[in-house]
C-alpha cells in the first residue's frame, strides 16, 4: 500500500503583529524539544528544534499579577516571566544605576518594552508607593507583604454587607485591624473592590 505523501512547508509558523521580532531566551538549563522567544510585543513563543514549528504560548498571571508561562527543560520546571524577559532583551538600560525594572502604568498585565522600564532604587520606591496608593495595599506591621488581597477584601466587603459577623471577628479572620475593616467599610482603602455575590 502507497505511503500518503504529506504536503511540503506545512511547518506551523506563529503570525507576527506588526513590525514585531523576536529573540531567543537564554534559560537556565535547556529544554528537550524547543527553545523559546519573546518578542518586541511582549508575546512568547517555543520554536520546535526539530521541525522548526511555531507555537504561541498564552501566559497566565501569577498572584501578584506578573504574567509568566510554566515550561518544562531538561531538569526543572521553569517559569517564564514576561515583564523580566521583555526588560532582559528588549528595553534599555540608561546606566549601571538602573537596576530595577517596573510597568511604568502599574498594569503587569502591560509587558510592551514602552511600559516595562528599568529605574533606579529611588524610582523603584516611588512605583511601590505608586501601586499601593493605587490598589490599597496595607503592609504588615512589622513589613513585609500586604496581608489582604483583592479576594479577601471581596469577602470582608460580603461580611460587612451581610452584618452576620462582627467586625473584630472580620479583622481576626483575615489577619488585620478593626481600625483596617473600619475604612474599607468607608471605602478609604480598597475602595475599587467590590463585594463577593
Amino acid at each position: 500500500m502507497a505511503k500518503t505523501k504529506l504536503p511540503e512547508n506545512r511547518t506551523k509558523k506563529v503570525k507576527n503583529l506588526s513590525n514585531e521580532k523576536w529573540k531567543k531566551i537564554a534559560t537556565p538549563s535547556p529544554s528537550n524539544r524547543v527553545n523559546y522567544y519573546i518578542s518586541n510585543k511582549g508575546r512568547l513563543k517555543s520554536i520546535d528544534k526539530n521541525n522548526k514549528s511555531e507555537y504561541l504560548l498564552n501566559p497566565s498571571p501569577d498572584r501578584q499579577g506578573y504574567m509568566r508561562s510554566s515550561v518544562k527543560l531538561e531538569d526543572r520546571n521553569y517559569a517564564i516571566y514576561l515583564h523580566m524577559q521583555v526588560a532582559k532583551y528588549w528595553s534599555k538600560k540608561p546606566s549601571r544605576n538602573y537596576t530595577r525594572y517596573i510597568h511604568k502604568d502599574l498594569d503587569r498585565s502591560n509587558n510592551k518594552p514602552s511600559n516595562v522600564i528599568w529605574v533606579t532604587e529611588d524610582g523603584w520606591r516611588k512605583y511601590v508607593q505608586a501601586r499601593a496608593k493605587k490598589y490599597g495595599f496595607v503592609a504588615h506591621r512589622k513589613g513585609g507583604k500586604p496581608k489582604l488581597t483583592e479576594a479577601k477584601v471581596a469577602m470582608i466587603k460580603k461580611h460587612l454587607k451581610q452584618g452576620k459577623m462582627l467586625k473584630h471577628k472580620i479583622a481576626e479572620k483575615y489577619g488585620v485591624s478593626h481600625t483596617q475593616i473600619n475604612r474599607i467599610e468607608r471605602g478609604e482603602n480598597w475602595g475599587h473592590v467590590k463585594a463577593k455575590k
